[in-house]
């Protein structure tokens, strides 16, 4: 009896739990570091696909060295189609022209990437809305990057000043609004 129990129990769960999930991402594994506060939810994610683009400036002691000016990505539904931009700011725009930009009343938070020699570090931010347009980004409170490939800076040191390269990176970006 308690065998029969418990595999109806088993085929209950199996034919519930997806359904009680259906529309929601499942909450990502992080660093601590990057843990969003307590008293939010995850809303959806996208996943990004483009260029970090780093430009060559003159470094202390006169060394040229690249530095991150922007990223410029396409962001995806998981099913593909395209869903917004994600450039410079950094700031995130759906294709319904709803927008989030980076919140610089909080610092950003870092966390290295699993292969942290070729991938871009893992991140959270805080973001507000922007004036504008009302839609799929304007509850979002905070937006975590993750799962990046790619991304690095160059390793050759740059031959002169101004000049601009685009390393291909992907991620997921997980976006976050206040729990109700």
């Amino acid at each position: 009896m308690h065998l029969r129990f418990g595999l109806l129990l088993a085929t209950i769960f199996e034919i519930l739990l997806p359904v009680a999930s259906q529309g929601q991402p499942a909450l990502p594994d992080v660093p601590k570091e990057i843990a969003v506060p307590p008293g939010h939810k995850l809303l959806f994610k996208m996943e990004a696909k483009g260029v970090q683009i780093y430009k060559t400036v003159e470094g202390k002691g006169g060394t040229l060295e690249w530095v991150l000016e922007a990223p410029l990505a396409d962001l995806l539904e998981e099913e593909g189609g395209k869903a917004g931009w994600h450039y410079e700011g950094p700031s995130w725009e759906a294709v319904d022209g709803s927008k989030v930009v980076r919140d610089k009343t909080e610092d950003v938070k870092s966390a290295p990437a699993p292969k942290a020699k070729q991938d871009i570090p893992w991140l959270l931010l805080r973001v507000k809305a922007a004036e504008g347009k009302q839609g799929k980004f304007t509850p979002v409170v905070y937006a975590q990057r993750l799962h990046t490939e790619g991304g690095k800076a160059p390793g050759d040191l740059p031959k002169r000043v101004g000049t601009n390269v685009g390393v291909e990176y992907k991620a997921t970006y997980y976006f976050y609004g206040q729990a109700k």
